[in-house]
């Protein structure tokens, strides 16, 4: 029997789910799990469409990683990470059914700065959390970014540019949500590498 989002489901029901989509999906699902991976806490995770050797384990948590596209519907997601998105090609639609479908309880977490991702998340859905994120607070020093936290605490990362700080941010958010500390996120981001 084929692998497909709508199997994952049934087999992954009890896990948390998440959903990561738009144009910085993959540097949002690479910080994600860098940070997971540091605290060897487990997790499933989906880049695009599940291949037929794609197997579950027992870890409570399943990231997926994928373009705009009606099937993401059947993970039925718990949270959702829109990013930047050109809202072509009927994606607009399919991002706007994943928006929808997201339950009560559930989380969305948006990029703030792209107005058009901003005017679906935050349109009115009964009991869902739309949190949105931005460029991190950060500086430059001798050509490396530093993130600034609230407490201004400084980190030197491995990434730059306004877009990756956005990101940045979104996985923190995420992060922060299935019980990684901010402490805990700063220490493991500061060993990020760009592949």
């Amino acid at each position: 029997m084929p692998v497909t989002p709508s199997t994952i489901y049934q087999q992954g029901i009890d896990k948390q789910r998440i959903l990561i989509t738009g144009q910085g999906r993959s540097v949002i699902a690479s910080l994600v799990r860098h940070v997971l991976d540091q605290y060897n806490r487990k997790y499933d995770f989906i880049s695009n469409r599940p291949t037929d050797n794609f197997k579950l384990t027992e870890a409570p948590v399943l990231i997926v990683e994928a373009s705009e596209s009606p099937e993401l519907l059947e993970y039925k997601h718990h949270i959702a990470i829109l990013s930047h998105s050109d809202l072509k090609d009927g994606s607009k639609s399919a991002l706007t059914r994943i928006m929808d479908a997201t339950p009560k309880s559930g989380i969305l977490i948006y990029a703030e700065l792209d107005p058009e991702i901003k005017a679906l998340a935050t349109r009115e859905r009964a009991d869902v959390q739309a949190i949105p994120f931005k460029t991190y607070a950060h500086e430059i020093q001798n050509g490396k970014t530093i993130l600034i936290t609230s407490t201004q605490e400084k980190f030197p990362i491995a990434l730059s540019g306004d877009a990756n700080l956005q990101y940045v941010s979104a996985a923190k958010e995420v992060l922060k949500r299935i019980g990684i500390t901010s402490g805990q996120f700063y220490r493991a981001l500061s060993t990020f590498q760009i592949n």
